[in-house]
């Protein structure tokens, strides 16, 4: 957050962060030692033009991913860290609070229900707006928003960071509406406003960064390949379907209430993985099974 002292106009940046839970600071200006008072509590106007007093945590399995979003979050100034593992994103926000984070649906550790439900009941991170990322292993086969979001602000398909990614954060932190509104509003307008002072060129490179690390998938070999491809096909759906889904788990028939989606995403798991589809037949089936388990003991006695 950058300040001026009101006597002599002096600018300087405040690590915000570390104030996340007051309101106002009295601060003495190092120049001409004049006493005020600046307000340092979370915004919740509409003038998202300064983000410099934001700062963001990037929580997800692709560190390449990780890198192009930094990019993107630091060229609007905001304070930007990045992990790959659930676990260390739990630890770092511990050790800092972010005002936002950036969560991966499939983020390796946790799924994006148990990671919405160790933020909010961790203390010191009940303030932290969260904004899950979705990855949309059809782009065709979802023509509405999420029904809910397992409690987090708000939600992005990978293929709108570029252009939408900074309007999202910024509309998450000064929204005061329920996650439940939120999500509802969100595709509309992740589609229909974008952040003018953001170019066009930068975007469109930005878009095709993240089309390139879609294709090179790092340097996994097939089988990791195709297991994360499983994990990442089990939390969309899980994240498109949620009270589908919990239904099923609740009702102790998840397969039979969800066989028309598990045949989709078997189809397109075949089709990703086609030469080598049925040696790795099994890992849609395991990484469903493993979904569940987890998920009966957030829903069940």
């Amino acid at each position: 957050m950058i300040i001026a002292c009101p006597e002599c106009s002096a600018r300087f940046r405040l690590a915000e962060n570390r104030y996340i839970d007051k309101k106002r600071l009295t601060l003495r200006c190092a120049r001409c030692q004049k006493i005020f008072q600046v307000d340092v509590s979370p915004r919740r106007n509409s003038d998202i033009s300064d983000l410099s007093f934001v700062r963001v945590l990037v929580a997800h399995g692709d560190p390449q991913l990780c890198a192009t979003i930094q990019e993107v979050l630091n060229r609007s100034e905001m304070e930007c860290l990045v992990c790959s593992d659930g676990d260390l994103a739990l630890s770092l926000m511990e050790q800092s609070a972010p005002h936002v984070v950036v969560l991966d649906v499939a983020l390796p550790g946790l799924y994006a229900f148990e990671a919405v439900e160790k933020i909010r009941h961790r203390p010191g991170l009940d303030k932290v707006k969260i904004l899950l990322v979705s990855s949309v292993y059809n782009k065709t086969a979802y023509k509405r928003t999420p029904v809910s979001l397992y409690g987090a602000d708000g939600y992005i398909e990978k293929h709108h960071i570029p252009g939408d990614l900074v309007f999202r954060i910024s509309q998450i932190l000064t929204d005061d509406s329920s996650p439940s509104s939120a999500c509802e509003s969100a595709g509309a307008v992740g589609k229909e406003v974008k952040n003018q002072s953001t170019p066009t060129s930068f975007v469109e490179r930005m878009k095709d960064r993240i089309h390139d690390l879609e294709a090179q998938e790092g340097g996994e070999t097939e089988a990791e390949k195709a297991r994360r491809f499983a994990r990442i096909i089990v939390a969309d759906i899980a994240l498109y379907s949620q009270p589908k889904v919990d239904a099923g788990i609740v009702n102790g028939n998840f397969f039979e209430a969800m066989a028309t989606e598990i045949v989709e995403g078997q189809r397109l798991f075949e089709e990703r993985f086609s030469v080598a589809a049925g040696q790795y037949a099994d890992f849609l089936h395991q990484a469903f099974c493993a979904f569940v388990e987890r998920r009966q003991k957030e829903l069940l006695p």
